[in-house]
């Protein structure tokens, strides 16, 4: 299959901007929307000076940051390795724009243009193709790649320093032209920012120098082994197929449960008054401490020490993980009953389940702790993942200018950012309510299972048997119906869109779905199983769903869960990237081609500085315009 990249030798390079000028003249992008730029630096001082020329345009790697972060799937990476973003789907979000460590990805508010509307070049060739508002990169000319050219900047170098072909192809250009010059020159390919993890494909050959070893690879015709791409797609294809059987799995046992109910409902007696047994049976305290009283999650019954009224005051009031059991539910005679029941059976330690073991730790202090660690641990995961998406937005970089600019400024359109473009998304609403709407059930419904859990801990403690009109049984009920309805929308979007498969996040998605949808559902049936009088399964249905719930949390930061916080940070990151540009603090910022990626721009010159002249890598400047 084949692998598209582009090799910059950047000894041929000598910063005529001819590229810059054939991209924008081939795509017809506006002012201030370069997909092609040339870094001009400068490095080092008097009298060690030196100055490099670095053509930078779309890496179009293997594992982009800017599709894994764009929230509306409007990006996704052809069979041939071209990263794409369609304008129809694009949002205008700019979540890809900080999610791109190098800076490729543009966004404007409002387009500016180099001629006058009625003008036949811009009527008849820029503006249908352009649509405002919405994400554009480099594409590798994919126009004029799929008839057999090469892109434009590449042809319209004057001193071929760019070669672009297939470097799975050990005939193609660029695969022999890397091969040539390891044994002629000695160099070897080396690619921006690898603590990025993007794996970029594109290439760059620096100076006749020494270079270190570990920043090159094997020449890619040479390989024996599966690509890396060959590999995350054999990886993608394996989660998703696990990730279908798990969500199979999860309708077969729905089924079964649903079978089982039935099948306990119809072998209930019919008119006759239940014995002793019968009655402890049914209640809801078999489904703690087991159908024969010696125990089962919760500890044995049998020859218990309680006296009636400590026995009653339990059952009224609850305890631990025992919600409190009203008298419309379970009267005082058949209390009675159920007491002297368990008082008289002998306790037979042989018969004492394992489970009893277990039930142990479902007490409620237990369960806090359990849940304590849990967060703990989906905590360290999430501040992890937060900062490589913070460095991927060239954060380090982006600090000096913060300063000038005002950290409490800056926090300020941060948070502002956080609440318009994250809890309201802003973005969707102004460009496709309905979509909005099917986003806000997921997003709300969480909130709403939120708001109604703390509000449980606060009013209703011992989680006792509430009508189901009752406020507290309304809210997340309401809001657990929205998650699903929000579930059913996007399975639909996944059986009908041919982008949802955009070849690196398509397992996260259904992982998070499928444990998603069982959280939902089992905290349903826990629930359905007590109003139904199933006692027997209420405990095992419970722990099922706490297991779910931890589950969905400590898989959070790796599944598509991530987007509840990712994506408003980097919004948010991107929108105080845009203030700083425009506030004046830093003149790079509105010189630099596309205006706002100064910092990444000098983030890349460190980086092929310390591969090419390392002995000034730590001292050099962007000249914009020299």
């Amino acid at each position: 299959m084949a692998r598209l990249a582009m090799l910059i030798d950047l000894t041929r390079c000598i910063g005529c901007d001819a590229c810059t000028i054939a991209c924008k003249q081939e795509n017809g992008t506006p002012a201030d929307v370069f997909f092609a730029r040339v870094l001009n630096v400068e490095a080092g001082t008097y009298p060690t000076v030196k100055r490099i020329y670095i053509p930078v345009l779309c890496n179009h790697c293997d594992n982009p940051a800017c599709l894994k972060a764009c929230p509306n799937k409007a990006i996704f990476r052809r069979d041939d390795g071209i990263v794409l973003i369609d304008q129809d789907r694009c949002r205008g979000a700019g979540a890809c724009v900080s999610a791109c460590p190098y800076g490729n990805i543009i966004l404007t508010d409002r387009d500016r243009w180099y001629l006058p509307d009625d003008r036949p070049y811009e009527r008849d060739f820029v503006r249908p193709r352009l649509k405002e508002q919405v994400a554009r990169k480099c594409t590798f000319c994919a126009h004029r790649v799929d008839q057999g050219l090469e892109p434009a900047c590449v042809v319209a170098c004057p001193t071929t320093a760019r070669i672009f072909g297939d470097v799975e192809d050990p005939s193609s250009k660029i695969s022999r032209y890397i091969v040539e010059q390891q044994e002629t020159t000695g160099r070897q390919p080396f690619k921006l920012l690898p603590e990025a993890q993007t794996q970029p494909a594109n290439m760059y050959l620096g100076t006749m120098a020494a270079q270190e070893v570990s920043t090159t690879e094997a020449p890619p015709g040479r390989r024996e082994i599966p690509t890396e791409a060959e590999q995350q797609r054999e990886r993608t294809g394996v989660l998703v197929g696990a990730a279908r059987l798990f969500t199979g799995f999860t309708l077969l046992w729905l089924i079964a449960i649903a079978v089982l109910l039935a099948l306990q409902a119809k072998a209930q007696p019919n008119g006759a008054a239940p014995t002793p047994s019968e009655l402890y049976a049914d209640s809801a305290c078999a489904g703690c401490h087991g159908p024969n009283v010696m125990g089962g999650l919760g500890p044995p019954l049998a020859e218990t020490k309680l006296t009636y009224d400590q026995f009653l005051k339990i059952v009224r009031e609850g305890r631990g993980m025992m919600p409190a059991t009203p008298v419309s539910e379970m009267p005082d005679q058949e209390v009675r009953v159920i007491y002297d029941l368990v008082r008289q059976t002998r306790l037979d330690i042989m018969q004492v389940p394992t489970s009893y073991k277990v039930g142990q730790w479902l007490s409620t202090t237990h369960v806090a702790v359990i849940f304590s660690i849990v967060t703990l641990i989906a905590l360290v995961f999430t501040i992890r993942v937060i900062l490589y998406w913070v460095d991927c937005a060239g954060w380090k970089y982006l600090k000096p200018y913060l300063q000038r600019f005002g950290y409490g400024r800056a926090l300020g359109v941060f948070l502002r950012s956080l609440v318009v473009d994250g809890l309201l998304v802003a973005h969707l609403w102004r460009k496709d309510r309905f979509r909005w709407l099917m986003h806000a059930l997921m997003l709300y419904g969480f909130i709403g299972l939120g708001v109604a859990d703390i509000l449980m801990t606060i009013f209703n403690p011992t989680r006792g048997t509430l009508p189901i009109t009752h406020p507290l049984k309304l809210l997340p009920n309401i809001a657990g119906l929205l998650i699903l309805a929000g579930i059913v929308y996007v399975r639909y979007r996944y059986s009908e869109d041919p982008y949802i498969d955009n070849g690196v996040t398509l397992s996260r998605d259904y992982t998070f779905l499928s444990l998603l949808t069982w959280t939902i559902l089992t905290g349903f049936l826990v629930e359905g199983l007590g109003y139904a009088g199933a006692y027997m399964w209420i405990q095992p249905a419970y722990m099922l769903h706490l297991a779910l719930v931890a589950g969905l949390f400590v898989t959070a930061p790796f599944t598509r869960f991530s987007h509840v916080f990712v994506v408003p940070i980097l919004i948010a990151l991107t929108r105080v990237t845009s203030q700083v540009a425009f506030s004046g603090v830093e003149a790079g910022f509105l010189d630099e081609p596309s205006p706002g990626r100064h910092h990444k721009s000098e983030r890349i010159a460190a980086d092929v500085l310390q591969q090419v002249a390392p002995e000034v890598a730590g001292q050099f400047r962007l000249r914009y315009y020299p």
